[in-house]
């Protein structure tokens, strides 16, 4: 994008659209792939942090950081908060619970306490709002960009199979992350280069089934090949599916 710089010069900055960190433990075929491209990566810093605006003491920010004990409590008041410590205990708690239910989910089936709202999950296992709204809630913000409110209506299932696969309900053992320098580009060029025919800004319109493949149809042609592999999200596959889903 081009955003005017510090003296109000236009000035254009690279956005990474790309994931942007990857761990050893839940992405071995991400590697693989890296590997084969010879792609360069680089040990990355997963930090996690929290600003609360009117929560703090005597109604300033609320401030604080996972990484150790000094950035928890970079605010020294909060040493004699309760909320803050309720927050904390909550925190050892919730891992608790949800490890011990991740590692149940296979054995608790589909009707199980996985299959309820976030919201319901919360309020049922008496979860304080300073776990929620100072914690929970800014957590999985970063892992999902939607508001808060269609979070809280995700099953539990979701949440804690991510945060269970990428160590985010330990306090200890948690994995190393990388990332590649540069950004998604650098690996995006290389993959493009090996292909006979990138097509831009030519969107898919829908897929049709038929006995011989599939028919893919755009703006331009409709053309039919074997078989077609969907690398989107699954409300858009069954949209380009149609009838055929």
């Amino acid at each position: 994008m081009t955003l005017p710089d510090d003296t109000g010069r236009p000035t254009t900055f690279g956005v990474d659209t790309g994931f942007l960190v990857f761990n050893e433990r839940t992405y071995p075929e991400l590697i693989a792939l890296l590997d084969a491209l010879d792609v360069p990566t680089a040990a990355s810093d997963m930090s996690f942090s929290v600003q609360t605006p009117g929560a703090g003491v005597g109604g300033g920010p609320l401030e604080w950081s996972g990484s150790n004990l000094s950035t928890v409590f970079a605010q020294r008041r909060n040493l004699g908060n309760r909320r803050f410590w309720r927050m904390l205990a909550d925190i050892v708690r919730f891992n608790r619970v949800t490890t011990q239910l991740a590692l149940q989910e296979a054995d608790l089936g589909d009707h199980s306490p996985l299959m309820q709202p976030l919201a319901d999950f919360l309020r049922e296992h008496r979860f304080s709002a300073e776990f929620r709204d100072w914690y929970f809630l800014p957590m999985l913000g970063c892992i999902w960009s939607c508001p808060t409110d269609q979070m809280l209506r995700f099953p539990v299932a979701t949440m804690i199979r991510f945060c269970h696969n990428h160590g985010l309900i330990q306090l200890t053992q948690r994995p190393q992350w990388f990332t590649v320098p540069q950004g998604a580009r650098r690996y995006v060029q290389k993959i493009v280069q090996q292909l006979p025919d990138a097509r831009l800004n030519s969107p898919v319109r829908a897929l049709l089934r038929d006995a011989d493949g599939v028919r893919v149809v755009t703006d331009a042609r409709v053309e039919h090949f074997d078989a077609v592999v969907l690398a989107c999200h699954s409300d858009q596959a069954l949209r380009l599916l149609g009838d055929g889903a």
